[in-house]
């Protein structure tokens, strides 16, 4: 007998433009699934917008190939209805996605707290500094009420790198039930394809949403200062999270020399986002905080180094010539990274793109990675 798993999540296909928490459990369910009975339960929204369901696959569960899904509407997401689903139905561990969200984490965890079923509940970074000064108070009202219900003692805490234990130990105490386990990424291609790079040309790439904490501004200002002997061209990929951040972007992209050339190429599915990657060589980020940053994997996997910030798991990059990591304080740092991949020949190049590719694999396919996150759903 399969165990029952059910996961809690703002957001799930085909849903894309929340990025990172989409990918993480779409890849989750995609490797778990043969050896657990997976249930998804949702909203029918994306990022800022209402998702196409059909009415009918509304507040209902809905067959996918190996799993369940049910995409609540605005009218579900509510206690009297998790109430009754709860008593309809049994199951044996509950997954909850993110550690802020009111109604697919605080509303249901409050009604299973004394439940005798095993909880597990993953941070995704947003006990990290860069990501608790963003909304502060909100959130320092959040945690205060999780541990005065005392709520952290009655959960697994899912860690996905040694940064996201120490912070739970930090916020929660020494005494926590956590779980290491890194993020699962979708199986790659098995073939490296070699890229096309022009001498003192690069494509450089942003991938994520646009908002504070990706950084799109800071990633413009290295760009910015790019020596005009050399041409790079920028592609932007991501939905706009903050409409007045990205008023603010678009004032730096006007101002940005003619030997930068960027477009805005909005959001895009991840079925299609290598197809785009295929043409594109490294990727900026130099974000305030990641726990994991499938983002970061994805451009590995595509044969792209990486040009990123040091608050990510993914540190001594360069020795492993999978790109670079650096502080945001040190913004010439990250102009000297992209010019000296805009001088690389194209033999040099490819040394890099293959390291990257090659990494990404061993990382996505060592057996212990899936054992760990098959551990989170196990009972002791």
């Amino acid at each position: 007998m399969k165990i029952k798993l059910w996961i809690f999540i703002d957001w799930y296909l085909p849903a894309y433009k929340a990025g990172g928490p989409i990918q993480s459990i779409a890849n989750l369910v995609s490797r778990l699934k043969t050896e657990f009975d997976i249930s998804v339960i949702t909203s029918n929204t994306d990022l800022g917008e209402i998702i196409n369901i059909p009415s009918e696959q509304l507040n209902v569960w809905v067959e996918k190939e190996g799993y369940k899904v049910m995409y609540l509407d605005a009218k579900h997401q509510n206690r009297q209805f998790y109430t009754e689903l709860f008593k309809t139905h049994s199951f044996d561990v509950v997954y909850f996605n993110s550690l802020f969200s009111v109604k697919y984490t605080l509303l249901p965890f409050w009604l299973l707290r004394n439940k005798p079923i095993r909880r597990v509940l993953a941070t995704r970074g947003m006990l990290g500094a860069g990501a608790l000064a963003i909304k502060p108070l909100k959130k320092k009202v959040f945690l205060s009420l999780f541990k005065c219900f005392s709520l952290h003692k009655k959960v697994f805490w899912h860690a996905t790198a040694q940064s996201e234990i120490d912070e739970i130990k930090l916020h929660f105490g020494e005494a926590r039930n956590i779980l290491l386990a890194p993020n699962l990424s979708a199986i790659s291609k098995d073939v490296y394809s070699k890229k096309i790079k022009e001498d003192h040309k690069i494509n450089v790439f942003f991938l994520s949403r646009i908002s504070f904490k990706k950084n799109l501004i800071g990633a413009l200002e290295a760009l910015s200062k790019v020596s005009s002997k050399y041409t790079v061209r920028f592609n932007i990929i991501g939905p706009i999270d903050d409409e007045n951040y990205w008023k603010k972007c678009e004032a730096q992209i006007n101002a940005l020399p003619k030997h930068i050339l960027v477009n805005y190429l909005g959001a895009i599915p991840n079925d299609q986002l290598s197809l785009t990657l295929k043409e594109e060589h490294v990727l900026l980020l130099p974000t305030f905080h990641e726990n994991f940053g499938h983002v970061i994997m994805e451009s590995w996997q595509n044969g792209c180094p990486v040009i990123i910030s040091d608050q990510t798991p993914w540190r001594n990059l360069e020795n492993e010539k999978l790109g670079y990591d650096m502080s945001n304080s040190n913004a010439i740092g990250f102009t000297t990274a992209i010019e000296h991949f805009c001088k690389m020949e194209d033999d040099e190049y490819n040394q890099w793109s293959k390291s990257a590719f090659e990494f990404a694999k061993g990382f996505i396919e060592n057996p212990k990675v899936l054992e760990q996150n098959k551990s989170l759903f196990l009972n002791a």
